[in-house]
């Protein structure tokens, strides 16, 4: 495969990520919408750790940047939920 064909099928891979990004997103803006409603505060330690060891147990030597990637997505899941909660 050469560098152009490489970097078609990133930019297909990109293109399904922002999707799935942004279903993920509206997805947790109504857990967010949950906690606030119920009372219950947007930080889940316990559910954090449960998706790190999930998303990183079959990673392999990718296991510290799956690691990485799901820590920056559930920081900017709970800062999205916090946002929303503000209004």
């Amino acid at each position: 495969m050469d560098l152009k064909e490489s970097r078609d099928r990133i930019d297909k891979i990109d293109d399904q990520l922002e999707a799935l990004f942004k279903e993920r997103m509206e997805i947790a803006a109504r857990i967010g919408e949950y906690k606030k409603a119920n009372g219950l505060p947007v930080q889940d330690s316990a559910r954090e750790k449960q998706i790190l060891a999930a998303r990183t147990k079959d990673a392999g030597n990718l296991e510290p940047y799956m690691r990485r990637f799901f820590k920056e997505i559930l920081k900017l899941s709970k800062e999205y939920q916090r946002e929303l909660n503000d209004k």
